[in-house]
């Protein structure tokens, strides 16, 4: 089997988890690029890769037939257009573009050129999630899950102490706890109980205005908190919070239901589990803890869109369709989000909008 070359564009940290993963996968080949070619160069050395001068060398090299995006969300609509265009399969970081207007010119290229295009939601390969949509989504009954019940509340946490970028912070690249952490928990809600409607920011903030960032102190002007409101296709109230400013890495969801408790989380020391008033599908009554071993979840991603990439079909998961909603529901909280904070309604800082529509 011929090599199957994909180009990288962007070597931040994001681009060395995908890199690590796809010269995992045999027979593949990454050719990294960077605006700035010593970031290009630093990580071809460091996962033992090939570098080029510039990403308009991955478009113009004839062997290379895909392309994983790794740069900051405004740079993502004209690299994803661009690579269309030239016949190539891409695969793109959260998240997909920043307006619905954005998105829905996305929309029809897969349809169009019949090329794979893939959206960088890592958390649904996530086993333990996973095993959520099943329960809330796929045996399920006018909303209702078959083993658990109609649900009765929702809560989707993602916190970090925040990026090593600085552009991860700053509003005018598209950093900030929206772009960064919510859309992960955004995205699953809308996976297990969309579409949303009814969508309410709670809080949104700017908590740390100064953050040391590569060894120095940077003022920064992204919200590094947000909460949010809305409610599920079903009725369901669903809360989803994330943050810049946890000292330490914190993820879970939690949803109640009229039979029991479904806990999930990404992390081997916080609990996943399902609690039921009586035995269902499987699952006794009591608590039955959720173990599916450690998995490399960037391993799986780049392995789904390698398989894609192979058999020529269309992904079943991460879809172009999948980002549209969500732009809507992110675009709607940070219209809201822009009023709090100019408004100084969380007294910690105010400016002005984002400008986005």
């Amino acid at each position: 089997m011929d090599k199957l070359r994909i180009g990288i564009i962007g070597c931040g940290k994001q681009a060395e988890k995908h890199i690590y993963s796809l010269k995992k996968i045999p027979y593949v080949e990454t050719v990294l690029s960077d605006i700035q070619p010593l970031a290009a160069k630093r990580l071809a050395e460091k996962t033992g890769s090939i570098w080029v001068d510039h990403p308009d060398e991955i478009y113009t090299d004839d062997s290379i037939r895909s392309v994983v995006i790794c740069t900051p969300t405004p740079t993502h609509v004209s690299l994803i257009e661009k690579t269309i265009a030239r016949g190539m399969d891409v695969f793109c970081e959260k998240p997909l573009c920043d307006t619905p207007e954005e998105a829905k010119r996305l929309q029809n290229l897969p349809s169009q050129s019949e090329q794979v295009i893939l959206i960088g939601y890592v958390y649904r390969y996530v086993p333990i999630f996973e095993e959520g949509f099943r329960l809330f989504r796929e045996q399920t009954i006018d909303g209702e899950s078959l083993v658990m019940g109609k649900p009765v509340s929702a809560y989707f946490r993602l916190g970090g102490r925040g990026g090593h970028q600085v552009w991860k912070h700053m509003r005018g690249s598209g950093g900030g706890a929206i772009n960064e952490m919510l859309v992960h928990m955004l995205d699953l809600a809308n996976w297990y109980f969309g579409p949303f409607k009814d969508i309410e920011v709670i809080s949104c903030s700017l908590r740390c205005p100064a953050r040391m960032i590569n060894g120095e102190m940077v003022e920064v002007n992204a919200e590094d908190f947000i909460l949010v409101k809305c409610t599920g296709g079903n009725g369901l109230e669903i809360f989803c919070q994330a943050d810049l400013i946890s000292p330490a890495f914190v993820q879970y969801v939690e949803v109640q239901t009229e039979k029991g408790t479904f806990m999930g989380s990404i992390q081997s020391d916080m609990p996943s589990y399902i609690f039921l008033k009586e035995g269902s599908g499987g699952y006794s009554a009591g608590k039955t803890e959720l173990r599916f071993g450690q998995r490399n979840v960037f391993d799986m991603q780049m392995l789904h869109f390698v398989y894609c990439i192979l058999k020529r079909g269309l992904p079943d998961k991460n879809r172009v369709e999948d980002s549209l909603q969500l732009i809507e529901v992110i675009r709607e909280i940070r219209n809201q989000a822009d009023l709090k904070l100019i408004s100084g309604k969380q007294g910690v800082i105010t400016y002005d909008t984002y400008g986005r529509d």
